[in-house]
């Protein structure tokens, strides 16, 4: 599934514009009027020379607090690669236009997610010259969040940085660990519940752990008592894991199934052309197909759930399994055996007498 990371950064900066200015703009935020924030969300930069236009992510006005009526402009651009060569450019061009369009001071800022680690950065100004005079020097913020320790945010009170901790810079072996971190300090912050769940939806989008991770995962949390608010909610988590592998079987296999049927249908509508039609053959086949593809896609929804709550399941009780034990869970084709497994553990002392 592709991942629209513009629109997911756009939402919870938005959503914590105060916290971001105040993270990464300190000295621009101590002069602004947070109850005087408008967010422009129709603001177009238009290439007529190239015939483009384009939104551009994020142009608020706000007010400051001198009082009066002044105001001032944030833009911010949100990049999810370095492709662009001649990004400062780009930056300068919209901050004309924006000027142009309102005459007001602008505050300009990028903020790049990529997680590669540049050789050669991406300057965070742009000059134009003639005859080796500059003629114009045009400075923004540039916020590379790869190049940022996280360890420098751990003790921050600033609950945007608790997610955005997960775009910055740490190893893989360290990401299971840091993601139970990262969790617990949200949870902790003082935000609503709605807030808050976006930044736990950051940190499980860029976060994302395969099943030997979640076991990992599951142990750190129960293990250690500052990570009970963590453990009560991905027991919620859980739960909806295992529903939503169940609807999206159902989804693939309708999708499947109608795709297979129409094929079916065809064929059989040819063969069947002289005595029955092409047209009942066709009809005949997708019919059969969206009704076998419904079948498979819940059954292998709930042979899914069933894998994951018998891995966590065995994991709680007898501790790590190796990776040889997990490999055989995850190749568990019968409905029957998984269940068999699953009522065993409650009067299993070992896992030996579950010959796995």
């Amino acid at each position: 599934m592709t991942i629209d990371h513009d629109q997911i950064f756009k939402t919870i900066i938005e959503a914590f514009f105060q916290e971001f200015m105040e993270l990464f703009c300190a000295d621009e935020a101590k002069l602004i009027d947070f109850a005087r924030v408008e967010f422009l969300r129709e603001e177009y930069f238009t290439d007529v020379g190239r015939g483009h236009r384009r939104r551009l992510d994020l142009v608020v006005k706000v007010g400051l607090r001198s009082g009066g009526e002044k105001y001032v402009l944030i833009h911010v651009e949100f990049e999810s690669s370095r492709k662009e060569r001649d990004f400062p450019r780009r930056m300068y061009r919209y901050h004309c236009q924006l000027f142009l369009r309102h005459d007001l001071e602008i505050i300009p800022i990028a903020v790049f997610s990529d997680d590669v680690r540049w050789r050669e950065p991406v300057a965070d100004h742009f000059e134009l010259t003639v005859a080796n005079e500059t003629i114009v020097r045009f400075n923004y913020h540039l916020i590379k969040l790869k190049h940022l320790d996280y360890r420098e945010f751990l003790g921050s009170h600033n609950p945007l940085a608790y997610a955005l901790m997960a775009k910055m810079d740490y190893s893989r072996r360290q990401r299971v660990g840091l993601k139970a971190d990262f969790l617990r300090l949200i949870l902790k912050s003082k935000v609503d519940p709605a807030r808050q769940n976006l930044l736990i939806e950051f940190v499980e989008t860029y976060v994302s752990l395969d099943p030997v991770e979640r076991i990992e995962f599951e142990q750190i949390v129960t293990s250690d008592q500052q990570y009970n608010e963590v453990k009560k909610m991905i027991t919620v988590y859980e739960q909806l894991g295992i529903e939503k592998g169940i609807e999206k079987g159902i989804e693939q296999g309708i999708e499947q199934g109608i795709e297979q049927g129409i094929e079916q249908g065809i064929e059989q509508g040819i063969e069947k052309g002289i005595e029955k039609g092409i047209e009942q053959g066709i009809e005949q086949g997708i019919e059969q197909g969206i009704e076998q593809g419904i079948e498979q896609g819940i059954e292998q929804g709930i042979e899914k759930g069933k894998k994951e709550t018998l891995l966590l399941l065995l994991n709680k009780k007898f501790g790590p399994l190796s990776e040889a034990q997990q490999q055989a869970i995850l190749q568990i084709k019968s409905m029957q055996t998984l269940n068999e497994l699953l009522l065993s553990i409650m009067d299993a002392s070992t896992i030996a007498e579950l010959d796995l």
